[in-house]
């Protein structure tokens, strides 16, 4: 592994059982929270999934003296603040590129990369999963119930995918995104979002009469002279030749507007465990590079006005 990197501990509920099926040597397979916490691991990485006990835990690694690398974006959007002050209270790291974007490194083009600028709009594709169901119904005029299990084949769409289609997913992203690029502290459930599972076969031909396609957009815009922030999760109409109607799969694509550099875009794998794997692997690595680092925790604001009469299905992107 890069850097000399080790994995020592396997919290897993079927520890035994996988155990058993991988040989793996060396690793220490436990269903107990507590030996991963009492080991010597410098790093500990979270892919549970919902909001608690993840938390919970990743609480216990950080107050542990670990840093933590999680994908968790419930997590990160609703408890995201209070963990990153422990972590510097600490003098530890926690990394979640994976909770984002997946192997598109959206959070630290954000967080670090634009950093010396004043970020005012985030317009983007978020979920990689709904991304894929899209641009199937787009390509082969299947249904959406025939891309859904395509997707699920292939390994980019959970037994239920309601949680991506209706934008639940992508809403906890762009808080996150809200709060890197905004300094706001944005309630993943008070942003608008309407579900692309009512969309159909006739809808793309609508949209390719129009000249465009329909994709699952994030779109996030700031106006800090009226604090106002404008901010919802939908299927739109995206124009054709843009990046999100090129972006196809489980891809994710966005376009960052800054006050000064304009527009930066980024793109890349968005669903599966691969893409995952990246994301987490090199968060690990950035780490291990530097493990004095500290990362100053977010100071955000809920003083702002949220913008929802913008919220417009049709507009092309």
């Amino acid at each position: 592994m890069p850097l000399g990197l080790e994995l020592t501990h396997i919290f897993d509920r079927r520890a035994h059982e996988k155990s058993e099926a991988l040989a793996a040597s060396r690793i220490t397979w436990t269903t107990s929270i507590d030996e991963v916490l009492a080991s010597d691991a410098d790093v500990v990485v979270e892919t549970v999934g919902g909001v608690e006990p993840a938390a919970d835990w990743i609480r216990a690694a950080l107050a542990a003296g670990k840093s933590v690398v999680t994908a968790n974006k419930q997590v990160v959007a609703r408890r995201g603040a209070a963990l990153l002050t422990l972590a510097e209270r600490q003098g530890r790291q926690l990394r979640f590129e994976a909770a984002v974007g997946g192997a598109m490194p959206i959070v630290r083009a954000v967080g670090e990369g634009l950093a010396g600028d004043r970020i005012t709009r985030i317009v983007a594709i978020l979920n990689g999963t709904t991304n894929a169901v899209l641009s199937r119904m787009e390509a082969t005029g299947c249904s959406l119930d025939d891309a859904v299990v395509d997707a699920r084949a292939r390994g980019w769409a959970e037994a239920d995918p309601r949680v991506d289609l209706d934008g639940v997913d992508a809403a906890a992203k762009l808080s996150i995104l809200c709060a890197l690029a905004f300094g706001l502290r944005v309630d993943p459930d008070a942003i608008p979002t309407r579900t692309a599972a009512s969309v159909t076969p006739a809808d793309f031909d609508h949209a390719r009469r129009a000249g465009g396609t329909i994709r699952q957009i994030a779109h996030a815009e700031y106006d800090r002279t009226a604090s106002t922030l404008t901010v919802w999760v939908a299927p739109t109409v995206v124009a054709r030749g843009s990046i999100f109607s090129r972006t196809a799969g489980p891809q994710n694509a966005a376009i960052i507007s800054g006050a000064h550099c304009g527009e930066i875009t980024i793109a890349g794998a968005g669903a599966g465990g691969d893409a995952t794997a990246v994301a987490i692997l090199s968060d690990i690595v950035a780490i291990a590079r530097d493990r004095a680092a500290i990362v100053p925790a977010p100071v955000l604001t809920s003083h702002f006005r949220l913008q929802t009469s913008d919220f417009v299905l049709a507009e092309a992107v």
